[in-house]
């Protein structure tokens, strides 16, 4: 009882943002070229400089663009074999650092990682000429929970989450074994479940089957919770916490690429 009186006292909102800063990326990549691999900067509404990179399609613009919104450890560099893949499946994708991740200024917060969320998407509708309702978004964990928010107040192509938990507190109780009452250690809610709930384009939910930090069964509350026509589960056999791509290659492709396009077999 000492102990979760202890514990109610704190918050461990801070818990959901690993950035790491540096002065400068290291942007290695074994499939994508160095002159593709562009370094830009980009403005919050509350005047926060944030960082992101384009990986760029040879040939030009004409490739579609893919907005994605990384997970919560380290910044850029730490992703930058998703960005391979989708690189490799042929899309122009643009990915970013949350404020207080990387390059980028600033501390994160749950209200204030939404902003960077709109900040980008607007960079990118800017930059390419392409509107939003053209835009597939794509999120990695704390990425999805971001894409979701997101999702709910600007109507993309497409949103896939991608091993998302559905709400904090059951993060929190999975993580520590225990049955935390609600609030002790989160002032947010984090509510995933309820922002999909919101969002009103196709909605693709991935996830591991054998997620060991994010059990599969967010997946499943997630996935009950959304409201959007279509939407599909998709469970990566054999995949750990962000390791759907690595676990099943071609399945993961498919269901990628054929739900950005809209044209998936009927389950």
């Amino acid at each position: 009882m000492i102990l979760l009186g202890l514990i109610g006292c704190m918050s461990l909102d801070s818990f959901f943002f690993n950035g790491t800063a540096v002065s400068a990326y290291t942007l290695a990549s074994d499939v994508i070229p160095a002159d593709a691999l562009e370094e830009v900067s980009f403005e919050t509404e509350d005047g926060v400089t944030l960082y992101g990179v384009w990986a760029h399609q040879p040939g030009g613009p004409g490739a579609e663009v893919l907005v994605y919104f990384h997970g919560n450890a380290a910044n850029i560099d730490e992703y930058m074999s998703f960005v391979d893949n989708y690189w490799t499946y042929g899309y122009e994708t643009f990915t970013f650092d949350y404020r207080g991740f990387g390059k980028s200024e600033g501390t994160p917060t749950y209200d204030n990682v939404l902003l960077d969320g709109l900040a980008a998407v607007a960079y990118v509708e800017e930059t390419t000429g392409v509107p939003v309702e053209e835009l597939p978004f794509l999120g990695l964990s704390l990425g999805g929970s971001v894409a979701t928010r997101v999702s709910g107040l600007l109507d993309p192509k497409v949103l896939i989450t991608e091993d998302m938990f559905a709400n904090g507190q059951r993060l929190m109780n999975d993580g520590s074994g225990l049955d935390i009452p609600d609030g002790w250690l989160l002032v947010d809610e984090w509510d995933n479940a309820a922002s999909a709930a919101e969002v009103t384009s196709p909605f693709l939910v991935i996830h591991g089957d054998s997620d060991t930090f994010i059990q599969p069964e967010n997946a499943q509350e997630v996935y009950d919770a959304v409201t959007a026509d279509p939407k599909r589960l998709w469970f990566a056999e054999g995949a750990d916490h962000a390791g759907d791509a690595e676990a099943d290659p071609e399945g993961y492709r498919e269901i990628v690429t054929c739900w950005i396009a809209q044209d998936c077999p009927e389950e």
